[in-house]
């Protein structure tokens, strides 16, 4: 027999208020109603309950700016309300070419540990990895002592399937398909979120970027690799299978350049960070690096010597500036996004792409889109993916605070 599901509207509201102040920020009551089109009684009901729940709790009020020509303060601002800090913590993981960095965040979303485990990735089994995850979190943990991670979100390169928990297939690891979230779950007594790591890298981008919580909008990551995360109105949009973020992946040259997936002529194989360092050592004599993983400083000093104009590698970049607009182009045409940001370790040399990448994306075949208006250029680095996994874990969690604990509410059942 089936129960039904049986909800109620206080708690359903309950849901929204936290909703909004996760994704938009402290802010007043007056400003609550106004966002979720609640009356100024309800959302003053419901604020008191959730505070004295100790899950959201007023922000001290900032001084009143005195009136032109009075002698004083004319009124109090309103008091804002913000997710209390202390009221839980959540854990994230960011699987990464030899290495797997844990933190630990606060309910606000704040990083408060961090942890890496250095790591051949390539050589490691399936327990080999989870232990290794497993590692990072206790690391972080014992960083900044407290209470254990209500949820744990789990961010990897390559294709993953959210909705089972699955890594399908990855770069960084000789795995082929492995179950990342259960063993996980099983070790902390949590639930486990996974996501692409670029997908998760969109989730951050967004948080502090107002206009992009409207509508769809494409975020491109680049960096060791080249991924792409889907938003419609500043949450997760996967697709059926989990991967649609593989835009590195989409071949643009046939029997073009190696990429790392197998096949020849994929986008990534002329803009990721591991190609063009492999492609610079052909031409200049550059350090050797460890499983095709180029360093920061590595990747600074390929740069600077394509800049300085060392014959050939200035091309590399100005080939990578053309891809860009190919992936652009593509995402452009294809999805019709708002809006579409780049973002990732891999803008710090976009001075040497940026020539090519304006002339090609002029020349591309993407109907409405208007680079000057739509694109959207967001720096940033691999910190990114734990905030978006901690940022996904936390939502976890206030799906647990949609209803009051007193509160009875069904679910179905079989």
């Amino acid at each position: 027999m089936t129960v039904p599901t049986r909800t109620t509207v206080k708690d359903t509201n309950r849901a929204r208020l936290i909703r909004q102040l996760r994704r938009h920020g402290p802010m007043a009551r007056v400003a609550l109603a106004r966002r979720t089109r609640l009356s100024a009684g309800a959302v003053s009901a419901i604020t008191g309950e959730l505070i004295d729940e100790g899950i959201l709790c007023e922000l001290a009020a900032p001084a009143p700016a005195p009136a032109e020509g009075a002698a004083g303060p004319r009124g109090r601002p309103p008091v804002e309300l913000g997710l209390n800090p202390d009221h839980a913590r959540v854990a994230a993981v960011s699987i990464r070419m030899n290495l797997i960095e844990g933190v630990v965040a606060d309910f606000s979303g704040r990083a408060i540990a961090r942890h890496a485990v250095v790591c051949q990735t390539r050589s490691l089994d399936a327990a080999g990895v989870i232990e290794r995850c497993a590692q990072a979190i206790d690391g972080a943990l014992e960083r900044a002592p407290g209470p254990g991670p209500r949820a744990i979100g789990l961010a990897a390169q390559g294709m993953v399937d959210p909705g089972t928990g699955r890594q399908l297939w990855s770069p960084v690891l000789r795995t082929g398909s492995m179950d990342l979230a259960a063993p996980v779950a099983a070790r902390f007594g949590v639930p486990v979120l996974v996501e692409n790591d670029a997908a998760a890298t969109s989730l951050a981008v967004v948080r502090d970027q107002p206009d992009l919580q409207r509508g769809l909008v494409a975020v491109l990551m680049l960096g060791h690799g080249v991924g792409m995360g889907l938003l419609r109105d500043g949450g997760a949009f996967p697709g059926s299978r989990g991967f649609s973020s593989e835009i590195g992946h989409v071949r643009r040259l046939p029997g073009g350049a190696q990429c790392r997936c197998g096949q020849r002529g994929c986008i990534e194989a002329y803009l990721a960070d591991y190609a063009l360092y492999r492609d610079g050592r052909s031409l200049a004599d550059l350090p050797h690096t460890d499983s095709q993983q180029p360093t920061e400083d590595h990747m600074v000093e390929l740069a600077r010597r394509a800049e300085a104009g060392e014959p050939g590698l200035l091309a590399l970049y100005q080939e990578a500036g053309v891809a860009l607009a190919d992936a652009i182009s593509i995402v452009g045409s294809v999805l019709a996004p708002r809006r579409i940001v780049v973002t990732g370790s891999g803008l710090r040399a976009f001075r040497l792409m940026e020539p090519t990448f304006r002339s090609a994306l002029a020349r591309a075949f993407a109907p409405g889109l208007v680079p000057e208006r739509d694109v959207l250029f967001v720096p940033g680095g691999a910190e990114r993916i734990t905030a978006g996994m901690a940022h996904l874990a936390l939502e976890a969690v206030d799906a647990g605070l949609a209803e009051r604990p007193d509160r009875q509410v069904f679910s179905a059942a079989g």
